[in-house]
């Protein structure tokens, strides 16, 4: 505890001690102005005791077995006789040598110094009220009548008293008189009208909302009391049919029958429900209670929802799609038409009987039955089931099945859309065979493209070799025209082999046999660096924190080596750049491969990824690097396009999924 909090406390309990010293001053003083002629003032304590347990024994028979508790005190406070109730209500004892003065509330010292100057003046005192400190150190509210107990000379010697407790009651009382506040507050708030009226249609309570529906300027308040009898025609002009609505509220009024959900239409377009309840106490009428209330909204509202709910029937009644609903043991309770041309039997046929048993087969049964089970549990699903309709065909269904509940939340059967994909199933099969086929087709022009590459590289060695021969038999017989053509045919053998490569190369990117794994791009053009031969007068900058992806290392570095060798051939300026970098989003990452070479004109941009496209007869280029690029891109569903101006570079930006 802080200093501060310390002396806070130290200077309340300074307080608490000086008032309860002034307190006993002014009691002191108070007892020797009444008793300062008195020489039993003198005597000693134990003698006064003695007097007082002399008579009060002449009342020991009345007091002993008396409920409440009794107590005796000296003028002083000490306490000097109890009953077994008073020790059981204080939880003290004679033993203790206690004072009243001490078990009294703080707060009330100086209702206790009023009171007990009335006791001393005039002898007693009756329905006095205060808080004392039981020796639990619980807090109690006691009612107390306490009397002034005389010597045989008529002089005060001490003061008696019964002391209940009445904590509970008090508070009982004022949980009363809290609950009858919150009612009255409910009341005058309530969103319906109330108007509580005696047998002889005196108001007895109302409320706001009841004035504001009847227009009536006057507070609840100042109704009270107001008789009712001729009220019925001061509001009669406010309703559709004014005169139905006083013979209305006379006849309820004159029977004293029960009326509920009386509709009331106001000429404004309001529409009142209103009840009438009598009040009857032991078979004796005591008057009767009217509630309105504003259902304008919640009319409105049902109108609507009927509106809807007719609209939405005849929709189900028509669309193309078969709906059916069944009870928890699988009978049907509704079809609409769809249901019934899709199956071929009528609504009157499949009421009450269980559908999966006329339309499914034996597996579908199976099936159903158990995605029912999982319907119960509130799960909605869609699956396929083979139905046999009533002329015998075999029908692919498409099934959506939910729960459907009660009002009050429980489910109580399920509802299915149906739909015929049998024609869809049909494709769906075709479909799967041209994909085995064209898979059989692939792998087998991919073999075929191994083979054509073999077959043919072959006679290109072999030309390359003889040619190479004749050079070297004929090295001084050649005439230097003659040595250029042969040199012209050994760049074309390679430019020839370099093709078959590169179609080879292409005819094997759009299959991805290698799984796919986590490829570290940083490692990957590390790689690359090194494989290439960069020309000192290009700069190559590669981001220094590139991702790691999915896929597959090998057609990855094939990616970023096509186009950044490119980059490098059609470097035309002296000093060259290549820039690989990239960003992400949440779903893909862009990469860019950015140099300063001699540009794309725009024309070509969309031509360049197309095979044996180039825009040059440069020596290394067959025009299917960017091709392989390309489908490299699109095998893992990404996207690539470029920036380019003639003579400044290009950038090429591609996408890959995360």
């Amino acid at each position: 505890m802080s200093d501060s909090k310390i002396k806070m406390y130290e200077r309340a309990l300074a307080r608490e001690k000086a008032a309860r010293k002034e307190a006993e001053r002014i009691l002191e003083e108070k007892s020797l102005e009444l008793y300062h002629k008195s020489e039993e003032l003198r005597v000693s304590n134990s003698k006064l005791e003695d007097v007082v347990k002399e008579r009060t024994s002449e009342l020991e028979g009345v007091f002993e077995n008396i409920v409440d508790a009794y107590v005796v005190m000296e003028l002083s406070g000490n306490v000097i006789k109890m009953n077994d109730a008073a020790i059981t209500l204080l939880g003290y004892t004679l033993e203790d040598n206690f004072n009243l003065w001490d078990i009294v509330h703080p707060d009330e010292n100086d209702k206790v110094v009023e009171g007990f100057e009335v006791l001393t003046t005039k002898g007693a005192i009756t329905d006095f009220q205060i808080k004392i400190i039981m020796s639990s150190g619980s807090i109690k509210l006691v009612h107390i009548n306490a009397s002034i107990v005389f010597n045989d000379e008529g002089k005060p010697i001490a003061a008696q008293g019964i002391v209940r407790d009445i904590t509970q009651d008090k508070a009982a009382e004022q949980r009363l008189i809290d609950s009858e506040n919150r009612l009255s507050a409910l009341i005058l708030n309530l969103e319906s009208g109330i108007l509580l009226e005696d047998e002889h249609r005196n108001i007895v309570i109302t409320n706001n909302r009841f004035c504001d529906f009847f227009n009536i300027p006057s507070s609840p308040e100042q109704l009270i009391g107001v008789n009712c009898e001729h009220a019925a025609e001061d509001s009669k002009h406010l309703f559709k049919d004014p005169e139905e609505f006083v013979s209305r509220i006379n006849t309820l009024t004159r029977k004293k029958e029960q009326a509920l959900s009386d509709e009331l239409k106001l000429v404004d377009g309001r529409i009142l429900e209103r009840d009438f309840i009598p009040i009857y106490e032991e078979g004796i009428y005591k008057g009767h209670l009217w509630t309105y209330r504003d259902v304008t909204l919640r009319r409105k509202f049902r109108e609507s929802i009927e509106a809807e709910r007719q609209k939405y029937s005849d929709i189900i009644a028509n669309m193309n799609l078969g709906l059916i609903e069944v009870n928890l043991d699988d009978e049907v309770l509704m079809i609409n038409n769809s249901f019934e041309l899709l199956s071929g039997y009528t609504e009157e046929e499949l009421l009450g009987k269980k559908a999966k048993e006329i339309l499914l087969t034996p597996a579908s049964q199976k099936q159903l039955t158990q995605e029912n089970n999982d319907r119960l549990s509130g799960a909605s699903n869609s699956y396929e089931v083979h139905a046999i309709t009533k002329s015998g065909e075999l029908k692919h269904w498409l099934i959506s099945g939910a729960p459907n509940y009660n009002l009050n939340g429980k489910v109580i059967g399920s509802i299915g859309i149906h739909l015929d994909i049998t024609e869809l199933k049909s494709l769906e099969i075709q479909k799967e065979n041209l994909l085995k086929k064209l898979e059989k087709s692939n792998d087998e022009l991919q073999e075929y493209a191994h083979v054509v590459s073999h077959d043919l590289k072959s006679p290109l060695r072999s030309i390359n070799a003889l040619v190479n021969w004749i050079k070297d038999d004929n090295e001084d017989v050649f005439t230097k025209e003659t040595k250029s053509h042969l040199e012209m045919i050994d760049t074309t053998l390679e430019k020839m082999e370099q093709l078959i490569s590169d179609v080879l190369e292409y005819s094997s990117v759009g299959s991805e046999n290698a799984p796919r794994e986590k490829v570290n791009l940083q490692e990957v053009l590390a790689d690359i660096e090194t494989l290439l031969h960069c020309p000192e007068h290009i700069t190559l900058n590669i981001h220094p924190d590139l991702p790691t992806v999915n896929g597959d290392k090998v057609k990855l570095q094939q990616l970023f080596q096509n186009l950044m060798s490119n980059a490098i051939r059609y470097c035309d300026k002296e000093e060259g750049f290549i820039e690989v970098g990239y960003t992400e989003n949440k779903t893909h990452y862009t990469f860019t491969v950015k140099d300063n070479g001699i540009g794309i004109p725009k024309e070509y941009h969309d031509k360049i990824f197309k095979i044996f496209q180039s825009l040059n007869n440069h020596k290394d280029s067959t025009g299917i690097g960017l091709s392989i690029v390309k489908k490299i891109v699109d095998l893992y569903k990404g996207s690539i396009w470029l920036e380019s101006n003639v003579g400044e570079g290009t950038t090429f930006f591609f996408t890959l999924q995360k």
